[in-house]
């Protein structure tokens, strides 16, 4: 954006330095303010003209040219909307336009296979440590994590490990990337492809690390730091393990494909790393085994010293469908797309419309500004002043009420809410004075109708009168948007972009009753409540 400073600048790179002084500069100057107005103006209106960079009504009218027409119903950012029309109006095959649109509108992580670590950070590990990945069935990738890439290593943040996971791949001129999932609240590492639809996929194949992530999935075997190993080369060249002493490792558990993490510093370096298992026998000691292909293993009797000496793992394939809800077209015969997508799209943010904040009750403090719901039903306005209870209010209380901080309040009639925003919201409240900095007096004819515990917050009422919300989005609005209707316009999408003759069939993929309140398990199942005043709830 051109600024006044930058045109004077410009003009007076063109004047003769020798004409100087402070009335040139204010001539310069207030010359210089035109023209920057002028510059900013033919710059958003040459924005305007492209998709690329118009926005709102004109954006609009670019790919509604092109017979992209944004849902009025949704919500779509511009962002979204751009990114949509540019997919539809450019990509000539349907399956991979499909999954392009799918992706905008739901997300990466329903249209890209994942892998979560089921361990969460902070995560213990050492200088050298390494990750054996493979996304979409290609090469393994070896990510070898060193000392320089974390604050703390032993120590290290989910951010920390995905960014360097990230940051290797890219080294390599692979695709992939990792980034951070949160599990209430703690957070741990996730891998994700980045190729859209089934054919992408995830694997972890092995590594030191993966004794301390643990992506899918660790085989449920029992040894301990006193289980015994008797390892020996065999005549065909592979090296076997024979559990010959201490606690039972459970070796039954394992099967042939999986892969050992041999990392145990009881056992010699040349024993150590990551090997798939080409043979297991489960039986007594003495008897049971498995074994190995390592050109380079030494013989010897080890008592693993620790738990996590050796650990074994299904290199589980990850792919699209592993999860139970997912975004994705399936083409199962020369005319038919299947395409199966979640119930409710992703939110989809709009200007200054961004998630939405639950505080404690009463009025935002600064830095917490919005959203707001307005009700302009409601005939009164709620102020930025209140104050704190420092008894409990109930039907039996008297006109006093003790707070602790009212110097805000005028010492003069007006109104109060207690307890906004709560279960047991009462008022307007009429007071009728301030008789002290720590006390309220109420109307004496009124009486408390709900219960109100020390902390209650009692708010004052600016104004009786509903609030005038501005519409140029200054009062941080809250938006509700209708997540179904965001699934049924990328119905109609979908539809309308394949090609005559093509078959579509969509499939609604609804979420299972985990987390709808679990109603088939007692012991699960979420509890639910609905506040209101009693005249709402009878009403």
């Amino acid at each position: 954006m051109a600024t006044r400073e930058d045109e004077y600048k410009r003009l007076r790179a063109y004047l003769n330095k020798a004409i100087r002084g402070a009335n040139t500069d204010a001539i310069l100057k207030s010359v210089a303010s035109g023209p920057a107005h002028l510059i900013n103006n033919v710059e958003a209106v040459n924005d305007s003209l492209y998709v690329v960079s118009a926005q709102e009504m004109f954006l609009d009218q670019r790919l509604g040219d092109k017979g992209v027409i944004r849902p009025p119903n949704v919500g779509l950012s511009d962002e979204a909307f751009r990114e949509i029309g540019i997919e539809v109006t450019t990509r000539k095959q349907v399956r991979d336009l499909i999954h392009q649109l799918l992706r905008v509108l739901y997300g990466e992580v329903f249209t890209r296979a994942t892998s979560d670590a089921t361990e969460v950070e902070n995560y213990f590990l050492e200088d050298g440590d390494n990750l054996l990945i493979s996304f979409d069935g290609g090469e393994p990738l070896d990510i070898i994590f060193s000392t320089s890439q974390f604050q703390n290593i032993s120590s290290a943040t989910a951010q920390e490990v995905a960014d360097a996971i990230t940051k290797k791949i890219r080294e390599l001129g692979q695709t992939g990337s990792a980034f951070v999932k949160e599990q209430g609240n703690d957070f741990k590492v996730s891998l994700i492809s980045s190729t859209d639809g089934p054919s992408s996929s995830v694997r972890v194949l092995g590594g030191k690390a993966q004794n301390v992530l643990k992506f899918e999935e660790i085989r449920p075997t029992s040894g301990d730091f006193s289980t015994q190993w008797t390892i020996t080369q065999e005549p065909d060249g592979s090296i076997r393990f024979t559990w010959t002493g201490g606690a039972n490792p459970s070796i039954g558990k394992v099967k042939p494909g999986d892969y050992v993490n041999i990392y145990g510093t009881a056992f010699d370096t040349l024993n150590r790393g990551t090997f798939i298992i080409t043979e297991v026998i489960s039986s007594t000691v003495n008897n049971s085994y498995f074994e190995i292909q390592n050109p380079n293993g030494l013989e010897e009797i080890v008592t693993q010293g620790t738990g996590e000496a050796v650990l074994f793992f299904n290199p589980k394939l990850r792919t699209l469908i592993s999860d139970k809800r997912y975004a994705a077209a399936f083409q199962t015969s020369p005319r038919t797309l299947e395409v199966f997508m979640p119930a409710t799209t992703r939110i989809v943010r709009r200007s200054r419309k961004g998630a939405a904040h639950i505080y404690e009750s009463g009025p935002s403090l600064e830095g917490q500004e919005g959203p707001y719901i307005y009700d302009e039903t409601v005939g009164y306005t709620i102020s930025n002043e209140s104050a704190s209870t420092t008894e409990i209010l109930d039907t039996d209380s008297d006109d006093i009420v003790f707070v602790d901080d009212a110097s805000e309040f005028p010492d003069e009639a007006g109104s109060v809410i207690i307890g906004l925003g709560t279960s047991h919201q009462e008022g307007p409240v009429p007071y009728i004075a301030k008789p002290s900095s720590n006390t309220i007096r109420i109307d004496p004819s009124y009486k408390f109708k709900n219960r109100h515990p020390i902390g209650t917050d009692i708010a004052l009422v600016a104004e009786k009168n509903p609030p005038n919300v501005s519409l140029d989005g200054n009062d941080y609005p809250f938006y509700l948007t209708d997540s179904v209707a965001g699934r049924l316009y990328a119905e109609d999408l979908i539809k309308e972009v394949v090609a005559t003759g093509i078959i579509v069939i969509i499939y609604i993929l609804y979420p299972s009753d985990e987390g709808l309140g679990n109603w088939g398990n007692e012991s699960t199942s979420e509890k639910f409540y609905v506040w209101g005043t009693e005249e709402d709830l009878i009403g």
